[in-house]
């Protein structure tokens, strides 16, 4: 079941020849309980997507249906109850600077008329559930960013939300942070139930936590299914951007001049192998080398986890002679690798 649809949505600032497209037709549907990642580079449209989706900003065409109400046909009381199954965390935290970490919770419970005690006992318990249980009386200026973001995340649930925004919220955070928050979400999403939409422009954070992925490019979705199949086998020029960053024209973890060097030593055809899961514990680049007996060189490796599993792509330079690079492709294919032609 479906907790997010959106059809054919469209928002353009201004107008006539002074109008700027943000998004170009995008239709998504967002199941249930799932955490799923809109990942796009800066300006592709994705801020402007997640604030659609609880109409911070109003569509200029389209429908955003959450929980089956379509959000674009309410307005005032009905919108603002609406809007209250949809919490949100932002890079920012926006914390309120002169409240406590427990009225900052609490905040969004004053505002729907929550008696105090009530408000104050479910603040405590959220507190409690990201980690917080004794910073109650805290300021955000006395607490770090993760700790921030803790307060910001517990704030978004404490009006108990079906759906849970992310806007990049761990972009201000460094990296032993961001592991932290990005296992805080995924374990309210499976204690909690709440879907969560991430919001970000880092493929490492939709390969930690998300089961499905969209990629938005100039302002339309060019691509999205489970995360896996998009980092394995990107089909679009903006996934490729995303997922396979050496194909910028230079190798990664090499220099420009390092990269030059060993593509002109070697002058063998490059090829990018992708590691599905299911063969990384099989040493498949020996293996190649023992049967067909010459070598290559890794001009590049990386490898990642996603959803407990190890998937990755090298990529390799083959001998420069035709019929042994052949026959390595042929091995490659027996074996049930997938590999595709780099560009160089």
């Amino acid at each position: 079941m479906a907790m997010i649809e959106l059809q054919h949505l469209t928002k353009t600032y201004g107008s006539g020849s002074g109008a700027v497209t943000a998004l170009d037709d995008v239709s998504l549907s967002i199941e249930q309980g799932e955490i799923f990642g809109i990942i796009g580079l800066s300006g592709a449209g994705k801020s402007t997507l997640v604030r659609c989706i609880n109409l911070l900003e109003t569509p200029t065409s389209g429908s955003v249906l959450v929980d089956g109400e379509d959000m674009t046909r309410l307005n005032g009381r009905a919108l603002r109850a609406a809007r209250r199954k949809i919490g949100m965390i932002f890079q920012g935290f926006d914390l309120l600077m002169q409240r406590t970490a427990l009225a900052n919770v609490r905040f969004p419970l004053e505002l729907a008329h929550v008696n105090r005690a009530e408000a104050d006992k479910r603040a405590r318990e959220l507190l409690a559930t990201v980690g917080l249980a004794g910073r109650e009386d805290a300021y955000p200026a006395q607490l770090s960013g993760g700790m921030k973001q803790r307060v910001a995340i517990a704030r978004a649930l404490a009006s108990k939300p079906k759906v849970l925004l992310c806007d990049e919220a761990t972009s201000a955070l460094d990296p032993t942070t961001t592991e932290s928050i990005l296992e805080l979400l995924r374990e309210i999403n499976r204690t909690l139930g709440v879907t969560i939409v991430v919001i970000t422009h880092e493929m490492r954070v939709v390969e930690r936590i998300c089961s499905r992925v969209a990629i938005i490019a100039e302002s339309h979705i060019a691509e999205q299914g489970e995360v896996q199949e998009v980092f394995l086998h990107p089909k679009t020029e903006a996934a490729k951007q995303l997922v396979l960053p050496s194909r910028s024209g230079k190798l990664e973890g090499f220099s420009e001049d390092e990269a030059a060097t060993a593509v002109d030593e070697c002058r063998g055809e490059l090829i990018r192998l992708a590691f599905d899961g299911s063969t990384t514990d099989r040493p498949v680049i020996a293996d190649m080398i023992l049967s067909c007996g010459a070598p290559v060189s890794i001009i590049y490796a990386d490898t990642r986890t996603i959803e407990g599993r190890l998937y990755g792509h090298t990529v390799l330079q083959l001998p420069a002679a035709r019929e042994t690079a052949e026959k390595m492709k042929r091995w490659l294919t027996e074996q049930g690798i997938t590999f595709t032609k780099e560009a160089q």
